[in-house]
């Protein structure tokens, strides 16, 4: 008897617990399961949106869209090993390469991808830099084994150390390699949600992924942001595919795919890393429209929309020049020093 009362005093501790922070942290403690994962094998409380290894589909919500439930928005730590190293799944670029075109120049390379001369000879010390021809492979970037990656300062005036490229894809186009540099957590999960959308919807056409940062960090045109490698810009679903997959275009309200579009959104959110999500007002309309109708409670459509009301603080917030894709912003993690 006594043993039930315990077990229910921590459910009890739990319910209150996550009644009272919008945010709740499902991070699992090193060598053990969490106490909601616990108290969810033997019947009391919800199972968690992620395990430690990363999110995870979730049938025990009171509403589901499209094989989702509506996961509470909350924050998670990335998982590390046994030796402190993050853990990353996903696919990885270990070299990049750029093939020389006929307009190529050292001075515009070394602008590009923020390098000097004798770093490019380093990594290519078989080509004469000074006398590069037509199709000629340089090697732009490696991977450095030695740490990880961490951004710094705040997304507006911000660097990248070690930063790793977006892997390429069948699936999704990256339009310039050169600036979709970022985290090891970043660039994880966006390949994470990107490969999962193809496997929900292997008829969609190709998304395109814009800019995230440069190799170094720091300004970068036209943005404010993207200065940290925690920022990246994805076009949204269309039911109708786009002009060419040379740049971003715009999308009006009846050639969003909200389906899609939602489910996107939803399974960022499962995620656990994400610290806003910028998107055009017109667009979050929509989406919460169907949210609605779909069924999502309204704790959860106040959390994450700022629609209906420009007071709110959403996680999905609108912001000028967003109505052809969305910004995902992800959260600092315990590697990131001076991340803010």
């Amino acid at each position: 008897m006594r043993k039930w009362l315990h077990i229910l005093f921590a459910a009890v501790l739990v319910l209150v617990g996550t009644a009272v922070s919008p945010v709740a942290s499902a991070a699992v403690p090193e060598g053990g399961s969490s106490s909601v994962l616990q108290l969810a094998k033997v019947g009391l409380g919800p199972l968690p949106g992620a395990s430690v290894m990363g999110p995870v589909q979730m049938e025990t919500f009171d509403q589901i869209i499209t094989g989702h439930a509506w996961p509470r928005p909350r924050t998670l730590n990335w998982p590390k090993d046994l030796q402190g190293d993050p853990i990353v799944e996903t696919r990885r670029k270990d070299k990049m390469v750029h093939t020389i075109q006929s307009y190529d120049s050292l001075s515009n390379l070394r602008q590009m991808y923020r390098r000097n001369t004798p770093q490019f000879e380093e990594l290519n010390p078989e080509l004469d830099l000074r006398d590069l021809d037509e199709g000629d492979e340089l090697v732009v970037w490696k991977r450095d084994d030695d740490g990880v990656s961490e951004s710094r300062g705040d997304p507006q005036a911000g660097r990248l150390i070690r930063g790793e490229p977006i892997p390429d894809s069948d699936d999704y186009i990256v339009l310039f390699p050169h600036r979709t540099f970022g985290t090891y957590y970043t660039v994880s999960e966006t390949v994470r949600i990107l490969d999962a959308y193809y496997e929900r919807f292997p008829d969609a056409d190709p998304l395109m992924v814009g800019d995230l940062s440069f190799r170094t960090g720091r300004s970068i045109h036209p943005h404010s942001s993207h200065q940290s490698g925690r920022d990246i810009d994805i076009t949204l679903p269309r039911h109708d595919p786009p002009p060419n997959y040379n740049r971003f275009h715009r999308i009006t309200p009846d050639n969003l795919d909200a389906e899609r579009t939602l489910w996107l959104l939803v399974t960022l959110l499962e995620g656990g890393y994400v610290q806003h999500i910028f998107l055009d007002w017109n667009h979050q309309r929509t989406l919460y429209d169907l949210a609605a109708a779909q069924g999502a409670p309204d704790q959860w459509l106040e959390e994450v929309f700022q629609y209906p009301s420009r007071e709110r603080q959403g996680i999905i917030r609108h912001e000028p020049g967003h109505d052809t894709h969305f910004h995902v912003r992800f959260r600092c993690q315990e590697t990131d020093r001076y991340c803010y």
